[in-house]
C-alpha cells in the first residue's frame, strides 16, 4: 500500500475559478473528489505574487528530518514549471510555498 495523497488543482472556466481537491487513500478504493469555488480577485492576488518570484536554476531546499512533500506545477504563457520540496521551499521560492499553502487550505474546507 502506498501513502495517502491530496492533489489540489486550480481550474479556470471563463471568469470563474475553482479548487478541485482529489484525496487518495490506500484504504479507500475510489478517490474522493470535490470542487470549491474560489474568488477571482483572490486568485489574481496570488498569481501576481507568483509572477514576481525568482527561482534559481539550481534550487536547494534546507534539509529536514520529517515533513510533507509538496509539488507545485504552474502553467504559464507557453511554458510549464514544476517545483517540489520537502516541508521548506528552496530560497527564492517562498512565493510558490505561500501559493501551495493557500491551495492546500482548500483540502480542509
Amino acid at each position: 500500500m502506498g501513502p495517502s495523497s491530496t492533489t489540489v488543482t486550480l481550474e479556470q472556466r471563463g471568469p470563474r475559478f475553482a479548487a478541485v481537491v482529489v484525496e487518495r487513500s490506500p484504504w479507500v478504493p475510489r478517490p474522493a473528489r470535490r470542487r470549491v469555488a474560489v474568488d477571482a480577485q483572490e486568485v489574481e492576488r496570488h498569481l501576481a505574487q507568483l509572477r514576481r518570484c525568482r527561482v534559481p536554476a539550481w534550487p536547494e531546499s534546507p534539509p529536514v528530518c520529517d515533513g510533507a512533500y509538496v509539488e507545485l506545477t504552474v502553467h504559464g504563457a507557453g511554458s510549464t514549471l514544476t517545483l517540489g520540496w520537502w516541508t521548506l521551499a528552496p530560497e527564492g521560492a517562498e512565493g510558490f510555498a505561500r501559493f501551495a499553502r493557500w491551495l492546500v487550505g482548500f483540502s480542509s474546507s
